[in-house]
């Protein structure tokens, strides 16, 4: 009788083993053809030559936040060595671990000392003389932030970004769509498709640029607070969308971007997305308002902007 206890045991322990050994080899062929599957959406993506790669020395390998510089600029002019300038700079920290988004928007405006001129330029401006590269390295040489690598966005890219996730809900006030439907004393630099009303909107990809594009309203503070919400607005779209939906939108969109972020980082982020689709964003604005006054930048102080980011970061 103990012999055959023994015997349905051991039988019992080959049959869990034997399905431990099959879940092992189904979850192994799984993962790899995830990997196998983000890898082909990665040869989608327009990378830049390995020339312009960012390799900043204060990357620690051990780092889990993947800082990403997002440049959007205004158009290069054709038939010219006019590259265009930066309109909106603005880095989106990603925290591999906590899921924590925090955004940071640089005022183009503001003084920016660059090591190749031994002058000051307008952020805005170092774009135009040295690119994605340059403004790179402006923002970690000034602000001691180390970035991984940048992605550009044009005016002719970003509307077609927000079409493919199916527009974005901004909540207006009574004057931004006063000002975006051209109602009132100043004249508006936009010119959006549809009416715009007080309260929430569903902008199409057009509209959305006009409405980060808007200014005469305020200053470019209140449109950098613009720009903000609408990357913010932008993610929780993505979250609606279902898994086949977000396949679709990624064979769309990865194609239209450019950047240098090497397919390390890419592939770091990409597994880690599932825990950003939640995060609440945080923002920052760099200088803080009453450091300028509406056209240039009175009072501007590198140590104290360094601090507000070094706590900002670590908070």
């Amino acid at each position: 009788m103990n012999k055959m206890n023994e015997l349905i045991k051991s039988g019992k322990k080959k049959e869990i083993i034997k399905v431990l050994l099959i879940v092992i080899c189904c979850l192994f062929f799984a993962a790899s053809a995830f990997v196998l599957f983000i890898y082909t959406k990665l040869d989608r993506i327009s990378f830049i030559s390995d020339d312009e790669t960012i390799q900043p020395e204060k990357l620690s390998e051990d780092r889990r936040t993947i800082n990403i510089l997002v440049l959007g600029t205004d158009k290069k002019i054709e038939g010219t060595k006019d590259i265009g300038r930066s309109d909106s700079t603005t880095l989106c920290s990603f925290n591999l671990l906590s899921g924590k988004v925090k955004v940071i928007s640089f005022e183009r405006g503001i003084p920016i000392y660059v090591k190749e001129n031994y002058d000051y330029e307008l952020l805005t401006h170092v774009y135009s003389y040295l690119g994605a590269p340059g403004m790179v390295r402006a923002i970690q040489e000034n602000f001691d932030l180390p970035v991984d690598g940048y992605v550009l966005v044009d005016f002719d890219t970003f509307p077609l970004i927000v079409d493919a996730i199916g527009g974005i809900d901004i909540e207006l006030t009574q004057k931004e769509a006063d000002a975006m439907n051209g109602v009132g004393p100043i004249a508006s630099n936009v010119w959006p498709e549809a009416e715009m009303h007080e309260g929430l909107n569903h902008l199409c990809g057009y509209d959305a640029l006009q409405y980060c594009r808007l200014r005469t309203l305020d200053d470019n503070y209140g449109r950098q607070q613009r720009q903000r919400n609408a990357i913010e607005a932008m993610l929780h779209q993505l979250r609606k969308l279902s898994v086949f939906r977000l396949n679709s939108v990624a064979d769309e969109l990865l194609p239209l971007f450019n950047t240098n972020l090497s397919r390390k980082t890419m592939m770091k982020l990409l597994f880690s997305s599932p825990r950003f689709f939640g995060a609440k964003i945080q923002q920052l604005q760099v200088p803080e308002k009453e450091y300028s006054s509406s056209h240039t930048m009175d009072i501007f102080s590198y140590e104290t902007e360094k601090q507000r980011i070094r706590e900002f970061m670590s908070s």
